[in-house]
């Protein structure tokens, strides 16, 4: 049994990333369509129609955790989107294209004002998925039938605050190391020259 507190920070956290993700597609449709086509595994003619089916299943399916609708449906299908972009990035890995940005937190937003924005593919990525799909499984777990008291929902407040700096603090470490490495690799070309010259 899971308890009410557990299943609806996952289910709030759920509906704020969801959301969020969804809107911000929907907001800047052709940026989207651009990293969807830079994964290189939809073709063309799908481009277009993938891009807006995408953030309205996101939306929903954010909108759907917001009111505990349907959990056991909802959780299931997050999960399988969750998995379908884990093997998107995992594809690309293995391509070796890990520079590529990823659309997590739709960060090509950034791109566009800061080339250091970008969030490119790591295996890190796909961990982060791989955790969140198995908390939208565990959120379809039987809820107990226990009351939620006012500490309940104070607790709530600041486990969701919590989750929320996490994740943010986790993006940007990601971006953070995309940057060192694009600093090290003209260095670390620079003394393959020199050290060959020599």
């Amino acid at each position: 049994m899971l308890d009410p507190l557990i299943f609806r920070l996952i289910a709030i956290a759920f509906a704020l990333l969801l959301i969020t993700a969804g809107l911000h597609k929907i907001g800047d449709r052709l940026r989207f369509q651009g990293i969807l086509r830079g994964y290189q595994i939809l073709p063309e003619h799908l481009i277009a129609p993938v891009s807006m089916t995408i953030p309205v299943v996101e939306t929903l399916l954010g909108l759907a955790w917001a009111f505990a609708w349907q959990i056991d449906l909802v959780s299931v299908a997050t999960a399988a989107l969750l998995t379908a972009y884990g093997m998107a990035m995992g594809i690309n890995l293995m391509r070796g294209r890990s520079y590529i940005d990823c659309g997590c937190g739709f960060s090509s937003l950034k791109a566009s004002q800061n080339d250091s924005g970008v969030q490119q593919l790591s295996k890190w990525l796909v961990v982060r998925n791989l955790v969140l799909m198995v908390l939208a499984t565990i959120a379809s777990a039987d809820v107990s039938d226990r009351s939620m008291g006012v500490l309940d929902y104070f607790s709530l407040v600041a486990a969701l605050l919590a989750l929320i700096f996490l994740y943010a603090a986790f993006n940007q470490l990601l971006v953070n190391n995309n940057a060192i490495d694009s600093w090290r690799k003209p260095l670390l070309k620079k003394i393959e020259v020199e050290v060959s010259h020599d």
